[in-house]
């Protein structure tokens, strides 16, 4: 692999910590703002928005935490839980959805397999030093 490659994944992993956080943040965000207030360019089907947005998180949390993955896959799944229930209690226009549960984790899962399938290429996860 050319060497300019190998620098462009290095620091593309070196990001991975602050697109999971931002994400985290920005999630949490979404999620408790008014439904009225989501932007038109966001309202297409509420199930695919919640499982692209955990699909990204777990994809950049996996990469961020490569040697804990069951416990990450556990944090992000319990946190779509807990985004719900915060909908639920911190919002009027907002409901908590069992399926929207299901949705994030099915997400987080294809953040996962993502992962996995990038991981394979060893000199996009390992990049020389």
């Amino acid at each position: 692999m050319p060497e300019t490659l190998r620098r462009v994944f290095a620091l593309i992993l070196r990001c991975m910590p602050l697109a999971f956080y931002s994400g985290l943040v920005v999630t949490t965000v979404v999620c408790l703002m008014p439904s009225t207030s989501v932007p038109p360019a966001f309202q297409f089907w509420d199930k695919a928005q919640h499982s692209l947005g955990f699909a990204m998180l777990g994809v950049t949390g996996a990469f961020t935490f490569p040697n804990r993955l069951r416990g990450l896959c556990i944090g992000l799944v319990l946190y779509g839980v807990a985004t719900e229930i915060m909908q639920s209690i911190f919002t009027t226009t907002r409901n908590g959805d069992v399926m929207d549960c299901l949705a994030d984790a099915i997400g987080v899962l294809m953040g996962l397999a993502l992962y996995t399938a990038l991981a394979k290429t060893r000199s996009f996860t390992q990049p020389s030093a």
